[in-house]
């Protein structure tokens, strides 16, 4: 009975003084164990394989633009003598702009005018003392030199008046549209004005949705296809409208690319302003009720996990209209399949061959 009190006794001072690697040893233990420990298996996400439609998108941005604007400019400089208009003004067609100082354009074409007078007198008066004949039968070449000069003179002289007939009416802007002034320069009469000096006038019914469609797109666009804006403005207005105008000439983007604009014609709505930003998908195929999937399941290009009774199988699919986000199924797959929403998640022991 002794000797076993002394076996415990010492046994358990034996365990007392090694007690940290007794705790180590018990660490190691449940680490070795939580590793090699069977653990329940990753549960794989499914989808049953449906109709549905898949709509291909081209996704931009783009803003509200005028298809009908004119900028107005003097051909030269002068003081502005009358202003008819301000930014926000409506104009009717050929309504007047604006007016330069005319007086002395009126001074020139007087001048011209009475040039012409003399010159016409001085013509008739070397005609009549030639028996009104044409230069071209002039009986000698120093009678032929008079009369041709006669004519000459005569010629120079109407055209002065026409020019400066021809200043008198640049001096005068008219718009040769209706619609609304988005730009004047000039705000006030008695100022000098320079041909750089401009009015712009925007038809506000000619309003349109201009894209910048990426080179790489372009070649999908066409006239007469369907566009779906949202403007930032007015973002309960889905617009339906509809491909108007392609460009036929690029253009460089600000970073750079290659780009085309494309139009499309706004309905005519009083609240829309020039430059107002918003977000357009142009349509450029749809399946309507057609069997597809989520563009997610496919891998490989065409193929995708389906699950059985044994497990999942490889299928290779016969792939329609893609889209961004679902692909249309033309063969491989029947209405009600299932099939892995991830393929990385189904693991190799679940995979078995057909």
């Amino acid at each position: 009975m002794g000797k076993i009190k002394s076996f415990f006794s010492k046994a358990k001072r034996v365990a007392w003084e090694h007690k940290r690697i007794s705790i180590v040893a018990v660490v190691i233990l449940l680490i070795i164990g939580f590793v090699v420990w069977p653990k329940g298996s990753k549960q794989i996400l499914t989808e049953k394989v449906k109709k549905q439609d898949v709509v291909k998108l081209v996704s931009i941005t783009g803003n509200v633009d005028a298809q009908t604007f004119v900028n107005l400019t003097f051909q030269m400089g002068g003081t502005l003598s009358y202003l008819g208009v301000k930014t926000g003004d409506s104009v009717k067609v050929y309504q007047t702009i604006a007016t330069l100082d005319q007086r002395t354009v009126q001074k020139n074409i007087q001048i011209a005018l009475a040039n012409y007078a003399e010159q016409r007198n001085a013509f008739d008066a070397t005609s009549n003392s030639y028996n009104d004949t044409p230069s071209q039968q002039a009986t000698s070449n120093q009678m032929r030199r008079i009369l041709e000069d006669n004519q000459y003179d005569l010629n120079k002289a109407v055209a002065s008046v026409e020019l400066q007939d021809l200043v008198r009416q640049q001096s005068v802007l008219t718009s040769p549209i209706a619609g609304i002034v988005t730009r004047a320069d000039a705000v006030t009469t008695g100022v000098n004005v320079t041909p750089a000096t401009t009015f712009t006038i925007t038809d506000p019914g000619s309003l349109g949705f201009k894209m910048e469609v990426d080179e790489a797109d372009i070649g999908q666009i066409k006239i007469g296809q369907a566009v779906n804006v949202s403007l930032d403005s007015f973002p309960n207005d889905n617009l339906k409208l509809t491909v108007k105008k392609i460009d036929f000439v690029n253009h460089v983007t600000s970073s750079g690319g290659n780009a085309f604009y494309v139009e499309a014609a706004l309905p005519m709505q009083n609240n829309y302003r020039v430059g107002m930003s918003g977000n357009a998908d142009i349509v450029i195929d749809t399946r309507n009720n057609t069997i597809a999937i989520q563009s997610s399941d496919i891998f490989d290009n065409n193929y995708v996990y389906v699950k059985t009774a044994k497990g999942f199988t490889k299928r290779k699919l016969n792939l329609g209209l893609q889209s961004d986000t679902e692909a249309q199924i033309l063969s491989g797959l029947s209405e009600e399949d299932t099939v892995a929403i991830d393929p990385t998640s189904v693991p190799q022991n679940q995979i078995v061959k057909n």
